[in-house]
């Protein structure tokens, strides 16, 4: 039986195929091959699987389909892989359109009616996609082939097509499309620590949401990150360690993939969870022989969509770029973290990620030029929408507004108690968190800590957000509130910087959720009692 794929594209006049088969494989820029004998293509690549089947494509004209076939082995050859997924997909458009065929069925030229019917299939933010309709023309009509005038060319290149839109979702601060804001990042970067503890994620998860959060990255370059790239460099100075992670360029043009670097550093936090993924892989990998590379975020099973032999072998238990923002949004959907701004759960792409580590950098005094490094884009005009963006920090906020966003905040993620002795660890005194009252010059307990290690980081104000805290009920939580708002409105005043205050903001959110619920509790008991 005949291989499908080896079939004629027109099997009810294979005759005439044999001209346009000339060739049974071509070798793409990245110096792979490509077998082109059928009628579908199959096309190597790392982070994505790409088929072009001619089998959907209806061109009743020999000329228009060779030259098309030409145009689509000479994109392979020269151009990346994307380039031809994108043509492919605007040249899809024209086909259909009813003056092509028509043009196509009589034997003659592409008319101008057929580029303008293509043209309005497209949205205004897609627009920029017609560049490879134009290419295309172009480049049949400079080849010699019949149905491709010049003078339709001439008249499609003096059509003005435009960039893409930028930053839609970004200036309208769309809450289910662009940047997260300062509530909503706190309350995932919360629970995600939280989830260090409960076990509600695993590490491969946990790796690949914080590498979002933390270097703004596409999901391209997540996908090729491997385990080699991850670095631990001891410091002569008080850092002790310092993480690095060298993430592969994306879109710049190289034949082969993970042949630029940019170097980004990682917090010690992040490093070692990057550590414990690296020891967590290679104790589970044990199949994976010397071929295969070893990616950070590592499949459990490796792609049936590549040859374990052929030239992209090594790249068997590499996420396809497809797969990286399902994985970090099913990760976002088991910690169960609520938009304070729809009610709703929070809905979170890589893409999204990437809008709020922009922004957080504008608004921490970035320039044009260091934003764009740290996204790694070239072109600067890419990363203006950024800079028109008003700060999300509120101005006033007050003690009746912090009640009222507080159980919303999702802040608070301890677990109140009745009193000291109901605590974990409530028998050692030392665990005591206490409120400094700077007006008596007192220390009041305000909860337990139930943590068995020490976390150096600043109580009261870290303890409110962390998952080991336990609050007492009777203790001064409304006096550790009005402090820290008195501090928040010093430093406001102050001109101190956005991400300060943000950071006021969270702890003052999450004391605010634990007066409201100890306020529920009671309010529940009188009730009962009654």
């Amino acid at each position: 039986m005949a291989d499908p794929n080896q079939m004629s594209l027109f099997p009810d006049i294979p005759a005439r195929m044999d001209k346009f088969l000339d060739e049974k494989v071509i070798i793409n820029r990245a110096g792979r091959p490509i077998d082109v004998s059928g009628a579908v293509w199959k096309i190597s690549d790392p982070t994505q699987p790409v088929k072009l089947d001619w089998g959907e494509i209806k061109i009743p004209s020999e000329t228009v389909l060779t030259a098309t076939i030409a145009y689509m082995k000479h994109l392979l050859r020269n151009f990346s892989v994307g380039s031809a997924i994108n043509a492919w997909y605007v040249l899809k458009r024209l086909w259909v359109s009813p003056a092509f065929q028509s043009a196509c069925m009589a034997g003659e030229v592409i008319p101008y009616r057929a580029i303008s019917e293509a043209i309005e299939k497209f949205e205004a933010h897609q627009r920029y996609r017609l560049f490879w309709l134009r290419h295309w023309f172009n480049w049949c009509c400079d080849q010699g082939f019949e149905s491709f005038s010049a003078e339709v060319a001439f008249q499609f290149n003096e059509v003005v097509i435009g960039g893409g839109s930028k930053g839609q979702a970004v200036q309208s601060a769309d809450p289910e499309e662009g940047p997260l804001v300062d509530t909503e990042i706190v309350a995932l970067n919360n629970a995600l620590r939280a989830a260090r503890m409960t076990g509600v994620l695993s590490l491969k998860e946990q790796v690949g949401l914080w590498l979002c959060i933390a270097l703004g990255c596409n999901s391209g370059p997540l996908a090729l990150l491997r385990e080699d790239d991850f670095e631990r460099i001891s410091a002569a100075d008080a850092e002790g360690v310092v993480f690095q992670i060298r993430v592969p360029r994306h879109k710049k043009g190289d034949p082969v993939e993970r042949t630029q670097f940019r170097v980004r550093k990682l917090t010690a936090e992040i490093g070692r969870l990057v550590d414990l993924l690296i020891a967590e892989n290679r104790e589970n990998s044990s199949q994976i022989d010397g071929r295969c590379g070893r990616p950070l975020l590592r499949r459990e099973f490796p792609r049936i969509d590549i040859d374990g032999d052929g030239t992209l072998g090594e790249y068997r238990y590499h996420h396809r770029t497809a797969e990286i923002t399902p994985l970090v949004g099913a990760a976002v959907a088991k910690l169960n973290v609520l938009s304070p701004r729809t009610g709703q759960p929070l809905k979170v792409t890589a893409r999204r990620l990437r809008y709020t580590f922009a922004t957080r950098l504008v608004r921490e005094g970035a320039s044009p030029r260091v934003l764009a490094d740290a996204l790694d884009h070239t072109d600067l005009q890419h990363i203006r929408v950024y800079f028109d963006l008003k700060s999300d920090i509120v101005e006033k906020l007050d003690a009746a507004m912090a009640l009222e966003l507080g159980p919303v905040s999702q802040a608070f993620l301890g677990h109140i108690v009745r009193s000291e002795s109901e605590a974990e660890r409530g028998h050692r005194k030392s665990s005591r968190i206490y409120h400094a009252d700077k007006q008596s010059r007192t220390l009041e307990p305000l909860g337990t800590c139930g943590s068995f290690s020490f976390c150096g980081l600043a109580a009261p104000i870290a303890c409110y957000t962390c998952v080991k805290f336990q609050p007492w009920m009777d203790a001064p939580h409304d006096k550790a509130l009005k402090a820290l708002l008195q501090e928040r409105q010093r430093r406001l005043d102050d001109g101190q910087d956005g991400k300060m205050i943000a950071l006021f903001d969270n702890t003052i959110l999450a004391i605010a959720d634990v007066v409201r619920r100890i306020e529920f509790i009671r309010q529940s008991e009188a009730a009962n009692a009654s």
